[in-house]
């Protein structure tokens, strides 16, 4: 395969792995445009979406290639940004040809995540810290802590049912519902404090930021897509609190 087409597939893995790990779409079209810049095609368009995205590459014989890509799940993996952006600066350097840098692409995106009991823990510590930003106790800490790791395990068993993202937010927010209801009824505690911590790591921050940046660079189909993705896990997960609250009421 020639420095073209290897240079044409590096540049659309690293728009795909930027969207996916709920990087902004102008950060995607950028590097894609930068790095194929750099393998020689001396035209390229990109337009990005959360959900997927079109780009088009003028090649050096006159001929034109355009890929259209649908991105079917995202979750935040900045360090994915991160090493993504610093490949495609050492391509566009220069210092990666092509076929390194698809390479160094798929490496990338072949590392294996962090096991359900790793993210769990320290989702755990997340929710417990959090519920003492809220007023909490070391007693509500350690609640909020335990319905942390319990909402943050229990995520991949409702992906294995196929339960669409709407869902599993409003599953969350009644899962720590429950959890401070049951406890509670045994040791006294700060429920606010502790479904608050519970739920923080659950909002949707990293999204609306994208929506507002989207929306201000002129990207305002993306901006809205994601700001009402973000605003929709936000009233679920409240959602999910109330009707627990309200059939205890």
């Amino acid at each position: 395969m020639d420095q073209c087409h290897l240079g044409i597939e590096a540049a659309m893995l690293a728009a795909q792995t930027i969207l996916e790990s709920s990087g902004e779409t102008y950060r995607a079209e950028e590097t894609a445009l930068r790095m194929a810049q750099a393998f020689g095609i001396q035209k390229t368009e990109t337009l990005a979406f959360p959900t997927g995205f079109t780009i088009a590459f003028y090649k050096p014989d006159g001929s034109i290639e355009t890929h259209i890509l649908r991105i079917n799940e995202r979750a935040i993996r900045l360090f994915s940004i991160n090493e993504v952006n610093t490949i495609s600066r050492k391509a566009a350097c220069g210092e990666l040809t092509a076929e390194q840098s698809l390479k160094a692409l798929k490496d990338l995106r072949s590392r294996p995540a962090p096991s359900t009991m790793q993210q769990s823990i320290i989702f755990a510590l997340s929710a417990g810290f959090f519920s003492m930003m809220f007023g909490g106790t070391l007693v509500d800490l350690i609640i909020a802590a335990f319905a942390g790791f319990i909402i943050r395990f229990l995520i991949p068993v409702y992906k294995r049912m196929n339960a669409p993202p709407p869902l599993v937010s409003l599953f969350s927010g009644a899962t720590a519902a429950l959890i401070s209801l049951f406890v509670l009824k045994f040791v006294a505690g700060n429920q606010e404090a502790i479904i608050a911590g519970a739920l923080m790591p659950l909002l949707p921050g990293i999204a609306m930021t994208n929506a507002v940046r989207d929306t201000m660079r002129g990207d305002l189909i993306s901006g809205m897509a994601r700001g009402a993705d973000a605003l929709l896990t936000a009233i679920l997960l409240a959602a999910g609190v109330a009707i627990v609250l309200m059939m205890q009421g």
